[in-house]
């Protein structure tokens, strides 16, 4: 014991060897920042933060020379940490925090500190002239990008109206157009969105990427969706997301209290199943009473694939269904599984 003790204490001095080295990196950090080594600065900082993490000169040091580096996401995400710390000036590190955010463009953010700036009564009586030109000079520029991104949509919804949104076209070309229909109002797209989601020949893949976006939307107009030869009338707004269906939630739930502690990369693979095949059938939904059907289905379809061999009927009774349902829906997500993937 007296052993252990004499080595911990060695230890210990070793520790403390180099006595204010936090101090002299600081000193060594304030010179190469006078003299605008502004990397070297920055180094120096860092290293003095791990022995005074919440030091003012430390801390502005390193966010000055980080804005003199052009690192704006790093010199934000300091300031953030000042600000709430209350570490350094706080007027001189909010002029800091505005010009980084001038810097990235962030003038919602650049409008809503300098109103709470205003609203706390914490801009110097002479500064409030200065304060108010940078506000109205944000709310201008935030004004621009909305009439800008307006003018762009407009143009590119006219573009789009002008052509057949869906036939002929390829799948890379199916997705450019759906990744347009996402940034702007889809609402002029509606019959031709109708057409596609009734036809048989539309893939199920891209008929739940444009529910999506209807339900993004917020779409509440009544709308009917075909797929694997069923029909069905939905809401896009009312719709749950694909995550938050009981199928979804359920099915990996029942999977995940089977396989998860005895083997995580087979409940990972049948999870990967169920998340694929919930995005190309929705919004169609089984039946609660089938759903351990289904887990046992995905269970097999996993083992199958990885050790080439499976009983249906062992599965069945871990899931407490019917052999026969699980046989059958088996063969239903292995016909699934046969479709191609557009995205891939």
């Amino acid at each position: 014991m007296d052993d252990e003790n004499n080595q911990k204490k060695a230890g210990e001095t070793k520790i403390i060897a180099f006595p204010n080295l936090g101090e002299r990196l600081i000193v060594k950090g304030l010179d190469e920042l006078g003299n605008r080594n502004f990397k070297a600065a920055a180094q120096l900082f860092s290293q003095a933060r791990e022995y005074e993490p919440e030091n003012d000169e430390v801390c502005m040091g390193l966010v000055v020379s980080l804005v003199e580096l052009e690192y704006y996401q790093e010199s934000k995400e300091l300031c953030i940490e000042m600000l709430n710390k209350g570490i350094g000036d706080y007027f001189q590190l909010i002029n800091i925090y505005l010009m980084v955010l001038l810097q990235l463009g962030e003038h919602q953010e650049m409008v809503t500190t300098i109103e709470l700036l205003f609203e706390e009564n914490q801009i110097p009586f002479d500064k409030e002239e200065h304060f108010e030109k940078m506000l109205q000079f944000s709310k201008r520029a935030l004004e621009d990008k909305k009439e800008e991104k307006e003018r762009q949509n407009q143009q590119l919804s006219e573009e789009m109206q002008e052509d057949e949104l869906f036939e002929g076209k390829t799948d890379n070309e199916m997705l450019m157009v759906i990744s347009k229909l996402t940034n702007i109002n889809i609402r002029p797209f509606i019959p031709q969105i109708e057409e596609f989601l009734q036809n048989d020949e539309g893939h199920p893949f891209f008929k739940t990427m444009l529910l999506n976006i209807l339900i993004d939307q917020e779409y509440n107009e009544e709308m009917t969706v075909r797929k694997f030869n069923q029909s069905k009338s939905v809401i896009p707004r009312e719709l749950k997301s694909l995550k938050e269906t009981d199928f979804y939630k359920k099915v990996t739930g029942l999977a995940e209290e089977e396989i998860s502690q005895d083997n995580p990369s087979l409940y990972e693979m049948v999870h990967s199943l169920i998340e694929r095949h919930s995005f190309l059938l929705f919004p169609f939904e089984p039946g609660p009473e089938s759903l351990p059907a289904w887990a046992a289905a995905y269970h097999a379809l996993a083992e199958e694939y990885m050790t080439g061999e499976v009983s249906v009927r062992d599965l069945a009774d871990l899931y407490q269904a019917d052999e026969e349902s699980v046989a059958d829906i088996l063969s239903y997500i292995k016909e699934i599984e046969e479709i191609s993937y557009p995205i891939i």
